[in-house]
Protein backbone atom coordinates (compact mmCIF):
# COMPACT_ATOMS: atom_id res chain seq x y z
CA UNK A 1 0.00 0.00 0.00
CA UNK A 2 1.47 3.35 -1.04
CA UNK A 3 1.67 6.34 1.28
CA UNK A 4 -1.33 8.14 -0.21
CA UNK A 5 -3.63 5.14 0.14
CA UNK A 6 -2.39 4.51 3.67
CA UNK A 7 -3.02 8.16 4.54
CA UNK A 8 -6.62 8.02 3.31
CA UNK A 9 -7.17 4.71 5.11
CA UNK A 10 -5.86 6.14 8.39
CA UNK A 11 -8.06 9.20 8.08
CA UNK A 12 -11.17 7.07 7.53
CA UNK A 13 -10.38 4.62 10.33
CA UNK A 14 -9.42 7.26 12.88
CA UNK A 15 -12.45 9.42 12.06
CA UNK A 16 -14.81 6.44 12.27
CA UNK A 17 -13.44 5.24 15.60
CA UNK A 18 -13.49 8.76 17.02
CA UNK A 19 -17.12 9.20 15.95
CA UNK A 20 -18.10 5.85 17.47
CA UNK A 21 -16.35 6.52 20.79
CA UNK A 22 -17.78 10.02 21.11
CA UNK A 23 -21.22 8.69 20.12
CA UNK A 24 -20.95 6.01 22.82
CA UNK A 25 -20.10 8.59 25.50
CA UNK A 26 -22.84 10.90 24.24
CA UNK A 27 -25.38 8.06 24.32
CA UNK A 28 -24.39 7.26 27.89
CA UNK A 29 -24.79 10.94 28.79
CA UNK A 30 -28.22 11.07 27.13
CA UNK A 31 -29.22 7.92 29.02
CA UNK A 32 -28.22 9.55 32.30
CA UNK A 33 -30.22 12.67 31.50
CA UNK A 34 -33.25 10.61 30.54
CA UNK A 35 -32.95 8.53 33.71
CA UNK A 36 -32.76 11.72 35.75
CA UNK A 37 -35.99 13.00 34.20
CA UNK A 38 -37.72 9.69 34.90
CA UNK A 39 -36.56 9.74 38.52
CA UNK A 40 -37.86 13.29 38.93
CA UNK A 41 -41.28 12.08 37.82
CA UNK A 42 -41.09 9.18 40.29
CA UNK A 43 -40.48 11.65 43.12
CA UNK A 44 -43.81 13.35 42.44
CA UNK A 45 -46.29 11.97 44.95
CA UNK A 46 -44.09 8.99 45.95
CA UNK A 47 -44.07 7.50 49.42
CA UNK A 48 -41.26 8.32 51.79
CA UNK A 49 -39.39 5.05 51.18
CA UNK A 50 -39.78 5.29 47.41
CA UNK A 51 -38.78 8.95 47.42
CA UNK A 52 -35.67 8.16 49.44
CA UNK A 53 -34.58 5.49 46.98
CA UNK A 54 -35.40 7.69 43.99
CA UNK A 55 -33.47 10.62 45.47
CA UNK A 56 -30.41 8.41 46.09
CA UNK A 57 -30.62 7.13 42.52
CA UNK A 58 -31.01 10.69 41.24
CA UNK A 59 -27.86 11.78 43.06
CA UNK A 60 -25.94 8.86 41.54
CA UNK A 61 -27.26 9.70 38.08
CA UNK A 62 -26.27 13.32 38.63
CA UNK A 63 -22.74 12.25 39.52
CA UNK A 64 -22.50 10.05 36.40
CA UNK A 65 -23.83 12.93 34.28
CA UNK A 66 -21.24 15.34 35.69
CA UNK A 67 -18.36 12.92 35.01
CA UNK A 68 -19.49 12.16 31.45
CA UNK A 69 -20.00 15.86 30.73
CA UNK A 70 -16.51 16.71 31.97
CA UNK A 71 -15.04 14.06 29.67
CA UNK A 72 -16.92 15.23 26.61
CA UNK A 73 -16.59 18.99 27.05
CA UNK A 74 -12.95 19.43 26.09
CA UNK A 75 -12.87 22.19 23.48
CA UNK A 76 -9.73 22.95 21.54
CA UNK A 77 -7.51 25.28 23.59
CA UNK A 78 -7.77 28.83 22.35
CA UNK A 79 -4.82 30.24 20.47
CA UNK A 80 -2.66 32.73 22.33
CA UNK A 81 -0.69 35.52 20.75
CA UNK A 82 -0.85 39.16 19.65
CA UNK A 83 -3.33 39.89 16.88
CA UNK A 84 -1.67 41.32 13.78
CA UNK A 85 -4.29 43.56 12.13
CA UNK A 86 -4.34 43.44 8.35
CA UNK A 87 -4.13 47.23 8.18
CA UNK A 88 -0.81 47.24 10.07
CA UNK A 89 0.80 44.48 7.99
CA UNK A 90 -0.84 44.77 4.56
CA UNK A 91 2.10 43.23 2.72
CA UNK A 92 2.00 40.13 4.86
CA UNK A 93 -1.78 39.77 4.42
CA UNK A 94 -1.39 40.01 0.64
CA UNK A 95 1.33 37.36 0.76
CA UNK A 96 -0.72 34.81 2.69
CA UNK A 97 -3.82 35.52 0.57
CA UNK A 98 -1.82 34.81 -2.59
CA UNK A 99 -0.45 31.61 -1.09
CA UNK A 100 -3.95 30.50 -0.06
CA UNK A 101 -5.22 31.14 -3.59
CA UNK A 102 -2.28 29.27 -5.14
CA UNK A 103 -2.75 26.28 -2.85
CA UNK A 104 -6.55 26.26 -2.94
CA UNK A 105 -6.77 26.73 0.84
CA UNK A 106 -9.46 28.62 2.71
CA UNK A 107 -8.64 32.19 3.71
CA UNK A 108 -6.91 32.80 7.04
CA UNK A 109 -9.30 34.58 9.39
CA UNK A 110 -6.70 36.06 11.73
CA UNK A 111 -2.96 36.15 12.31
CA UNK A 112 -1.41 35.95 15.78
CA UNK A 113 2.21 36.81 16.56
CA UNK A 114 3.90 34.46 19.05
CA UNK A 115 7.35 34.34 20.71
CA UNK A 116 8.22 30.86 19.38
CA UNK A 117 10.43 29.78 16.47
CA UNK A 118 7.44 28.22 14.79
CA UNK A 119 4.50 28.73 12.47
CA UNK A 120 1.23 26.82 12.48
CA UNK A 121 -2.29 27.00 11.11
CA UNK A 122 -5.08 26.10 13.51
CA UNK A 123 -8.58 25.33 12.24
CA UNK A 124 -11.15 25.11 15.04
CA UNK A 125 -14.88 25.72 15.61
CA UNK A 126 -15.73 29.25 16.64
CA UNK A 127 -17.43 28.13 19.86
CA UNK A 128 -14.98 25.52 21.10
CA UNK A 129 -16.61 22.27 19.98
CA UNK A 130 -19.26 23.65 17.64
CA UNK A 131 -19.87 26.53 15.29
CA UNK A 132 -18.36 27.66 11.99
CA UNK A 133 -14.74 26.78 11.38
CA UNK A 134 -12.23 29.59 11.93
CA UNK A 135 -8.62 29.52 10.77
CA UNK A 136 -5.77 31.14 12.67
CA UNK A 137 -2.18 31.52 11.55
CA UNK A 138 0.30 31.46 14.44
CA UNK A 139 3.48 33.20 13.35
CA UNK A 140 6.54 33.22 15.57
CA UNK A 141 8.39 36.51 15.36
CA UNK A 142 11.72 34.72 16.05
CA UNK A 143 10.88 32.54 13.02
CA UNK A 144 10.45 35.69 10.93
CA UNK A 145 13.86 36.89 12.17
CA UNK A 146 15.40 33.61 10.96
CA UNK A 147 14.10 33.74 7.39
CA UNK A 148 13.98 36.03 4.40
CA UNK A 149 10.56 36.95 2.96
CA UNK A 150 10.96 34.29 0.26
CA UNK A 151 11.94 31.64 2.78
CA UNK A 152 9.04 32.59 5.04
CA UNK A 153 6.71 32.17 2.07
CA UNK A 154 8.02 28.63 1.62
CA UNK A 155 7.44 27.78 5.29
CA UNK A 156 3.97 29.34 5.22
CA UNK A 157 3.17 27.40 2.04
CA UNK A 158 3.81 24.21 3.99
CA UNK A 159 1.48 25.28 6.81
CA UNK A 160 -1.25 26.46 4.46
CA UNK A 161 -0.94 23.21 2.51
CA UNK A 162 -2.41 21.45 5.54
CA UNK A 163 -5.58 23.47 4.98
CA UNK A 164 -5.53 22.67 1.29
CA UNK A 165 -5.14 18.95 2.04
CA UNK A 166 -8.31 18.97 4.17
CA UNK A 167 -10.27 19.63 0.96
CA UNK A 168 -13.05 21.68 2.45
CA UNK A 169 -15.13 21.81 5.64
CA UNK A 170 -15.72 18.05 5.68
CA UNK A 171 -12.02 17.33 6.10
CA UNK A 172 -11.69 20.06 8.74
CA UNK A 173 -14.54 18.58 10.77
CA UNK A 174 -13.07 15.08 10.47
CA UNK A 175 -9.74 16.35 11.83
CA UNK A 176 -11.59 18.15 14.63
CA UNK A 177 -13.45 14.96 15.52
CA UNK A 178 -10.23 12.95 15.70
CA UNK A 179 -8.49 15.42 18.01
CA UNK A 180 -11.66 15.81 20.10
CA UNK A 181 -11.70 12.09 20.85
CA UNK A 182 -8.02 12.08 21.87
CA UNK A 183 -8.68 14.99 24.24
CA UNK A 184 -11.68 13.08 25.64
CA UNK A 185 -9.53 10.06 26.43
CA UNK A 186 -6.86 12.29 27.97
CA UNK A 187 -9.53 13.65 30.29
CA UNK A 188 -10.65 10.10 31.14
CA UNK A 189 -7.05 9.05 31.75
CA UNK A 190 -6.55 11.94 34.19
CA UNK A 191 -9.68 11.02 36.16
CA UNK A 192 -9.06 8.82 39.23
CA UNK A 193 -12.72 7.90 39.82
CA UNK A 194 -14.24 4.41 39.53
CA UNK A 195 -16.24 5.37 36.45
CA UNK A 196 -13.06 6.55 34.70
CA UNK A 197 -11.34 3.29 35.67
CA UNK A 198 -14.14 1.33 33.98
CA UNK A 199 -14.02 3.62 30.94
CA UNK A 200 -10.26 3.13 30.59
CA UNK A 201 -10.77 -0.62 30.50
CA UNK A 202 -13.31 -0.17 27.70
CA UNK A 203 -11.37 2.36 25.62
CA UNK A 204 -7.70 1.70 26.44
CA UNK A 205 -6.90 -0.55 23.49
CA UNK A 206 -8.77 1.68 21.04
CA UNK A 207 -7.10 4.82 22.39
CA UNK A 208 -3.61 3.30 22.12
CA UNK A 209 -4.31 2.24 18.53
CA UNK A 210 -5.63 5.71 17.77
CA UNK A 211 -2.53 7.33 19.27
CA UNK A 212 -0.16 5.13 17.26
CA UNK A 213 -2.08 5.64 14.02
CA UNK A 214 -2.45 9.38 14.67
CA UNK A 215 1.34 9.64 14.79
CA UNK A 216 1.57 7.75 11.51
CA UNK A 217 -1.06 10.02 9.95
CA UNK A 218 0.64 13.16 11.23
CA UNK A 219 3.92 12.15 9.62
CA UNK A 220 2.20 11.36 6.32
CA UNK A 221 0.37 14.70 6.49
CA UNK A 222 3.72 16.48 6.88
CA UNK A 223 5.11 14.81 3.78
CA UNK A 224 1.92 15.68 1.88
CA UNK A 225 2.15 19.33 2.97
CA UNK A 226 5.79 19.44 1.85
CA UNK A 227 4.83 18.04 -1.56
CA UNK A 228 2.02 20.58 -2.02
CA UNK A 229 4.23 23.45 -0.87
CA UNK A 230 7.01 22.33 -3.23
CA UNK A 231 4.58 22.59 -6.15
CA UNK A 232 3.71 26.13 -5.09
CA UNK A 233 7.17 27.56 -4.35
CA UNK A 234 9.59 24.93 -5.71
CA UNK A 235 11.34 22.09 -3.91
CA UNK A 236 14.77 23.83 -3.74
CA UNK A 237 13.22 26.93 -2.16
CA UNK A 238 11.35 24.87 0.44
CA UNK A 239 14.41 22.74 1.21
CA UNK A 240 16.62 25.81 1.59
CA UNK A 241 14.11 27.40 3.97
CA UNK A 242 13.88 24.22 6.05
CA UNK A 243 17.65 23.92 6.35
CA UNK A 244 18.21 27.59 7.18
CA UNK A 245 15.42 27.46 9.74
CA UNK A 246 16.89 24.37 11.40
CA UNK A 247 20.35 25.94 11.51
CA UNK A 248 19.14 29.27 12.90
CA UNK A 249 16.80 27.62 15.39
CA UNK A 250 19.80 25.70 16.69
CA UNK A 251 21.82 28.94 16.84
CA UNK A 252 19.10 30.66 18.87
CA UNK A 253 18.77 27.74 21.27
CA UNK A 254 22.42 26.84 21.77
CA UNK A 255 24.10 30.20 21.29
CA UNK A 256 21.85 33.25 21.56
CA UNK A 257 19.65 32.22 24.48
CA UNK A 258 22.58 30.58 26.25
CA UNK A 259 24.47 33.87 26.17
CA UNK A 260 21.40 35.78 27.32
CA UNK A 261 20.96 33.53 30.35
CA UNK A 262 24.71 33.51 31.05
CA UNK A 263 24.36 37.14 32.17
CA UNK A 264 22.54 35.85 35.25
CA UNK A 265 25.89 34.77 36.70
CA UNK A 266 27.06 38.37 36.95
CA UNK A 267 24.05 40.68 36.66
CA UNK A 268 20.94 41.05 38.80
CA UNK A 269 18.97 42.19 35.73
CA UNK A 270 19.56 41.38 32.04
CA UNK A 271 21.63 43.91 30.17
CA UNK A 272 19.73 43.43 26.91
CA UNK A 273 16.15 42.78 25.91
CA UNK A 274 16.45 39.50 24.03
CA UNK A 275 13.50 39.90 21.68
CA UNK A 276 14.37 43.51 20.86
CA UNK A 277 17.95 42.54 20.05
CA UNK A 278 17.16 39.25 18.32
CA UNK A 279 17.30 40.61 14.77
CA UNK A 280 20.70 42.17 15.34
CA UNK A 281 21.91 39.11 17.20
CA UNK A 282 20.94 36.93 14.26
CA UNK A 283 22.68 39.20 11.75
CA UNK A 284 25.90 39.50 13.76
CA UNK A 285 26.13 36.16 15.53
CA UNK A 286 24.93 33.62 13.00
CA UNK A 287 27.63 32.46 10.58
CA UNK A 288 26.04 30.18 8.00
CA UNK A 289 29.27 28.50 6.85
CA UNK A 290 30.12 27.52 10.42
CA UNK A 291 26.58 26.27 10.97
CA UNK A 292 26.66 24.22 7.77
CA UNK A 293 29.76 22.46 9.06
CA UNK A 294 27.52 20.87 11.70
CA UNK A 295 24.72 20.09 9.26
CA UNK A 296 25.38 16.35 9.33
CA UNK A 297 24.97 16.31 13.10
CA UNK A 298 21.73 18.24 12.74
CA UNK A 299 20.42 15.86 10.09
CA UNK A 300 21.23 12.85 12.27
CA UNK A 301 19.94 14.37 15.50
CA UNK A 302 16.39 13.01 15.37
CA UNK A 303 16.60 9.80 13.39
CA UNK A 304 16.22 7.77 16.60
CA UNK A 305 12.86 9.42 17.36
CA UNK A 306 11.28 8.73 13.99
CA UNK A 307 8.99 5.98 15.30
CA UNK A 308 7.10 8.22 17.72
CA UNK A 309 7.71 11.78 16.52
CA UNK A 310 4.71 13.43 14.86
CA UNK A 311 7.03 15.31 12.46
CA UNK A 312 9.56 13.67 10.14
CA UNK A 313 13.21 14.47 10.69
CA UNK A 314 14.83 17.07 8.44
CA UNK A 315 16.80 14.40 6.57
CA UNK A 316 13.57 12.52 5.78
CA UNK A 317 11.90 15.67 4.51
CA UNK A 318 14.81 16.54 2.25
CA UNK A 319 14.89 13.01 0.88
CA UNK A 320 11.16 13.13 0.14
CA UNK A 321 11.72 16.42 -1.73
CA UNK A 322 14.52 14.70 -3.71
CA UNK A 323 17.05 17.23 -2.44
CA UNK A 324 20.63 16.11 -1.82
CA UNK A 325 21.80 18.09 1.19
CA UNK A 326 25.45 17.51 0.32
CA UNK A 327 25.41 19.58 -2.82
CA UNK A 328 22.03 20.61 -4.14
CA UNK A 329 20.96 23.08 -1.48
CA UNK A 330 20.67 26.68 -2.64
CA UNK A 331 23.02 29.37 -1.42
CA UNK A 332 22.01 31.59 1.44
CA UNK A 333 19.58 34.28 0.38
CA UNK A 334 20.46 37.89 1.07
CA UNK A 335 18.37 40.89 2.01
CA UNK A 336 16.41 41.85 5.10
CA UNK A 337 14.69 39.32 7.29
CA UNK A 338 10.99 38.65 6.93
CA UNK A 339 10.47 40.35 10.30
CA UNK A 340 12.05 43.57 9.03
CA UNK A 341 10.33 43.32 5.66
CA UNK A 342 6.78 42.77 6.87
CA UNK A 343 6.67 44.02 10.47
CA UNK A 344 9.25 46.80 10.77
CA UNK A 345 6.78 49.25 12.33
CA UNK A 346 5.36 46.60 14.67
CA UNK A 347 8.62 45.11 15.94
CA UNK A 348 9.21 47.62 18.78
CA UNK A 349 5.76 46.93 20.26
CA UNK A 350 5.90 43.17 19.67
CA UNK A 351 9.38 42.85 21.14
CA UNK A 352 8.39 44.90 24.19
CA UNK A 353 5.46 42.59 24.93
CA UNK A 354 7.47 39.42 24.34
CA UNK A 355 10.38 40.70 26.45
CA UNK A 356 7.98 41.33 29.32
CA UNK A 357 6.49 37.85 28.89
CA UNK A 358 9.97 36.34 28.86
CA UNK A 359 11.04 38.20 32.01
CA UNK A 360 7.88 37.16 33.88
CA UNK A 361 8.58 33.53 32.99
CA UNK A 362 12.36 33.66 33.55
CA UNK A 363 12.92 36.15 36.38
CA UNK A 364 12.71 33.56 39.17
CA UNK A 365 15.25 31.26 37.53
CA UNK A 366 17.43 34.26 36.68
CA UNK A 367 17.53 35.45 40.30
CA UNK A 368 18.26 31.95 41.58
CA UNK A 369 21.24 31.69 39.21
CA UNK A 370 22.43 35.13 40.26
CA UNK A 371 22.26 34.28 43.98
CA UNK A 372 23.97 30.95 43.37
CA UNK A 373 26.79 32.62 41.43
CA UNK A 374 27.23 35.24 44.18
CA UNK A 375 27.39 32.53 46.81
CA UNK A 376 30.03 30.63 44.82
CA UNK A 377 32.25 33.72 44.64
CA UNK A 378 32.22 34.33 48.38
Amino acid sequence: MNAHCRQRQLRRLLTLRAALCIALLTTALAGCLLSGLMLLRVLEGASTATATLALAALLAVGWFTARLSSWLWVPTPDCSGIVLPDALAPGFRRRIDRLCARLGARRIDRVLATPEVNAAVVCRPAFGLFGPMRTTLLLGIPLAHCLTPQQLSAVLAHELAHLSAQRGPRGAWAAHLRTWWLRCFDRIDEDDGPLAHAARRVFARTAQTDLDESIQLSRLDEFEADALAARAVGAPALAGALVDLALKDRFLTENYWTKVMAQAHSRRMPRIRPFREMGLGMQVGFVRDDALADLHDLLDARTDTASFDTHPALAERLAALDIDHTGALPDAAGGPSAAEHYFADLLPTLSLVFDRMWWLASSRDWRQQYRSARADHR
